[in-house]
């Protein structure tokens, strides 16, 4: 029989047995409980189960735990069922934009770069989401000025280039991007009316236009396609759909977000570089191109399509190159250092015209005749760390030596310089060849003349009654021998050297002086060792 209950407090009370882990069920929780007592106890069972049951089997935790506050990724709030209530329609009307492909051909008028949309060429979604609202429908902004216009009127967006009103436009054929300077096209969906919601008919004043825009040059702001570039095309558009999150499909997660470039195009290099315009890219890390297939080349050309700069891949046959085009004008190298380490061929383009440094080591060679020159008026110089020594293909193998060497040690350059002075191994060689020939001039002084004072022929002085002749060609005090009345004269430099004779004022002219005064009748006569 059913149990009787006489005192509450007793009988219905803490169960000191209580398990907290009684799995739910129908028997479990309906029906093997025969009294009150035993319903708490499951009703606590649910209770632990509600707020800690995270898989198989039973968690951990009792009935009575707090509710468990979320910390994964960032700390979050705990929830009562309310409060979940509230959340989960939070998510679920969270407003999203998503494109929908209109798949009609449109034909831009000639002379226009807008379009005014007819009933058949709207957007699926009629419904027009005017302006900065969260109204679902066709995100769309007010043409502010003359309707039938082209217009920069947007919604605004992520940034400047991207307002949430931007279309992408594509060939109608193709469904290419079309571009516009090199920069792609896009369009911005405009309407007659600024009435928020309102229903897109194709009629006046419900009507809707597309104005064609493109990125500015500096990658900053939308500006207006010429008109030149988009009449008479014919186009397909995207357009942005506000809809809520709980509305979305599962083909929606195959579009990727719009920033810059529309979702669904084909994000092709040249569109990533005009929309990168003039900004740098700033790299932190290594950035690695890989030529993936044999012969393959990675070029940059210029407005003629001419080739300047290329990378060829040839790892297979050791042909790999990095190349500067025929047509590059001018290669301007400002390196602090520039290190080849094979070697450097130049003028390689016809046979014999060749020239390698350093590609044998320590050589510099050449496929023809290999002519060094200088500028005009200067010196060509060639200096050796030591042995500086002339060779050619006619060298003896009995010739011990390489080649005939300049020198030999420091004594040779003292003995050239005694012997011919400081003159060229031409001169030298004239002298050496010329040395048993001295030429002899005689001349008799016409006048008295003072101490230091110029005494040459006829042709100057006109003291002696013959020219000395040229005296400059070899050295003054090494080469001539002066007599005076038969009397050796002791050469000097100049006067300060305080000995018989010196040069005048022109030796080339013959001009002499003497330390002494000279009578009208003496006799001088010159020795002439010089070529």
């Amino acid at each position: 029989m059913g149990r009787n209950i006489f005192r509450q407090e007793e009988q219905i009370r803490k169960s000191d047995l209580y398990d907290d882990t009684i799995a739910p069920s129908l028997a479990a929780y309906e029906t093997n409980p025969v009294n009150i007592e035993d319903d708490l106890n499951r009703l606590r069972s649910f209770a632990q189960n509600a707020l800690n049951r995270n898989g198989a089997g039973f968690p951990a935790g009792d009935w009575y735990a707090d509710i468990t506050q979320p910390t994964a990724l960032e700390n979050g709030a705990q929830r009562g069922i309310s409060q979940l209530g509230i959340g989960l329609h939070a998510i679920e009307k969270k407003r999203v934009l998503r494109d929908v492909h209109n798949l009609t051909d449109i034909t831009v008028g000639a002379g226009n770069n807008f379009s005014i949309l007819t009933l058949g060429q709207l957007p699926t979604n009629t419904t027009a989401a005017v302006g900065a609202v969260t109204t679902l429908g066709t995100v769309i902004a007010f043409h502010a000025g003359t309707f039938g216009t082209h217009s920069l009127d947007e919604v605004a967006g992520v940034d400047a280039i991207s307002p949430k009103n931007l279309l992408l436009i594509v060939d109608g054929d193709t469904r290419d991007p079309i571009l516009s300077g090199g920069r792609q096209v896009y369009g911005l969906l405009q309407s007659e009316t600024a009435t928020d919601g309102h229903t897109l008919t194709g009629t006046t004043p419900v009507r809707a236009q597309i104005s064609y825009v493109r990125i500015n040059a500096a990658g900053s702001d939308l500006e207006a396609v010429p008109v030149a570039d988009i009449e008479n095309r014919v186009i397909n558009y995207t357009s942005r759909e506000r809809v809520r999150l709980e509305d979305l499909n599962e083909a929606d997660f195959l579009r990727g977000a719009v920033v810059d470039v529309p979702a669904g195009s084909t994000v092709t290099r040249q569109i990533a570089y005009v929309n990168q315009g003039t900004t740098p890219v700033d790299q932190t890390t290594n950035a690695i191109l890989d030529l993936e297939a044999a012969g393959i080349a990675w070029r940059i050309r210029d407005d003629a399509e001419a080739n300047l700069f290329s990378v060829i891949e040839g790892s297979a046959g050791g042909t790999s190159e990095v190349e500067f085009g025929a047509d590059v004008d001018l290669f301007d190298n400002d390196a602090a250092v520039n290190n080849f380490l094979n070697g450097l061929s130049v003028d390689t383009g016809a046979a014999g015209t060749t020239i390698n440094l350093g590609v044998t080591a320590n050589e510099i060679d050449s496929g023809g005749a290999l002519t060094v020159r200088s500028a005009a008026a200067t010196q060509l110089k060639l200096a050796a760390g030591g042995r500086l020594a002339l060779t050619d293909s006619f060298e003896p193998g009995s010739w011990s030596l390489d080649g005939i060497a300049l020198s030999d040690a420091a004594l040779d350059w003292t003995d050239f310089e005694a012997e011919f002075g400081e003159v060229s191994l031409m001169r030298a060689i004239v002298q050496a060849a010329s040395a048993g020939g001295i030429r002899k001039v005689h001349a008799t002084v016409t006048s008295n003349v003072s101490a230091n004072v110029n005494v040459s022929g006829p042709s100057d002085d006109n003291n002696l009654d013959a020219d000395l002749g040229d005296l400059s060609s070899g050295s003054f005090i090494a080469d001539y021998d002066i007599y005076y009345n038969g009397q050796y004269q002791r050469p000097g430099a100049d006067a300060s050297a305080n000995h018989d004779v010196y040069p005048g004022t022109s030796l080339a002219n013959g001009q002499l002086r003497f330390e002494h005064k000279l009578k009208n009748g003496d006799e001088i006569a010159v020795f002439d060792r010089t070529p």
